[in-house]
């Protein structure tokens, strides 16, 4: 076999991506409820300033990545940390996980805490699979599928779900909106035909379109990236909201694992009610990042809470896209 000498865990090491608010967080917990995952919760934004996630991050975004590169990630990203640890949590068959839901928000909170955290936390027996979750992250999605033999599944999402949560995150103050002010920038290198026609309104236009010329830039780069590679999945959120069970053990399938009882008994407790069930506790997260929800009742929820000119005004900006009619045929957008 090609790289024989390389350590057993340069596979076991795979990833999530998708746009902001695509529901890959809930992706990401249906994943981490494996018993042999150790998920990891957008690392490469959340300690981008720590050398070695930072130098992590560089190594798969470099162009001279290659499969010996990937061991050395998976060391990085294997250790715990409060920040990367995102509840809810689950029992593992390779680590200690007691008291993790209440002890991560002091961690968080006390950095002096920090350490005890990794040696509670950090897988102790064997090499498990890992498994992290990024967002925005496409360009590192298509070099590592260019590069290496890392599965990977990709999230879309709906285009006016993601504007209308994104705005309103934005309107509570916990979504960014740095991207706005190079958004003419990403534009032009994107795709100079649709700068020519959009850059000349950029002043003109509000929040809203803006991060629809957002989800529009990633999703094209996304698509492009995974459509058709034997190594990407492509999932849309709608689909698997309708079809949670199938499509988990499809993902599961494709990352080489098995369907675990313990996860298939965490699809199934989102279909029983609205209230997020007791077990599955999220302590310290805000209500607008939950993922313990019903996906029946937050499909659509957009329809009811957009205004219909909104929706309109985002669906102009998307339509012409061949991403988009790939995701609305597939996801049957309608």
């Amino acid at each position: 076999m090609e790289n024989q000498h390389l350590p057993v865990n340069y596979k076991k090491i795979m990833g999530i991506f998708g746009t902001g608010r695509s529901g890959s967080s809930w992706l990401g917990s249906i994943i981490s409820s494996h018993p042999q995952v150790v998920y990891r919760f957008e690392p490469f934004h959340r300690l981008k300033e720590y050398p070695p996630i930072h130098q992590a991050r560089q190594r798969l975004e470099s162009e001279q990545l290659s499969e010996t590169d990937l061991p050395a990630v998976y060391e990085v990203l294997l250790p715990a940390h409060p920040k990367l640890d995102r509840p809810p949590f689950f029992p593992k068959d390779f680590c200690f996980n007691m008291g993790k839901s209440w002890f991560r928000p002091v961690a968080l909170q006390f950095g002096s805490f920090r350490p005890l955290f990794q040696w509670l936390y950090t897988c102790r027996n064997g090499q498990p699979f890992l498994i992290f979750k990024e967002v925005t992250m496409e360009p590192m999605m298509k070099n590592v599928l260019a590069h290496t033999s890392m599965k990977v599944v990709y999230l879309v999402r709906h285009p006016c779900a993601v504007v209308d949560s994104t705005v309103k995150g934005q309107q509570q103050g916990v979504m960014p909106i740095g991207r706005h002010t190079v958004l003419k920038e990403l534009l032009t290198k994107h795709d100079a035909s649709l700068a020519a026609t959009v850059v000349p309104q950029l002043d003109q236009m509000d929040g809203l379109e803006k991060e629809t010329l957002l989800w529009r830039i990633d999703v094209e780069k996304g698509i492009s990236a995974a459509r058709g590679h034997k190594n990407a999945l492509v999932v849309i959120y709608e689909d698997l909201c309708d079809r949670p069970e199938e499509l988990s053990k499809q993902i599961f399938e494709h990352f080489g694992l098995d369907f675990s009882k313990q996860t298939a008994d965490f699809v199934a407790s989102f279909t029983k009610s609205e209230a997020p069930p007791s077990r599955w506790r999220e302590v310290g997260i805000r209500s607008y990042f939950s993922v313990v929800r019903n996906p029946a009742l937050m499909k659509n929820k957009w329809q009811q809470q957009m205004a219909k000119e909104a929706q309109q005004r985002v669906l102009k900006l998307v339509e012409d896209s061949p991403a988009f009619q790939y995701c609305a045929s597939f996801g049957k957008w309608g």
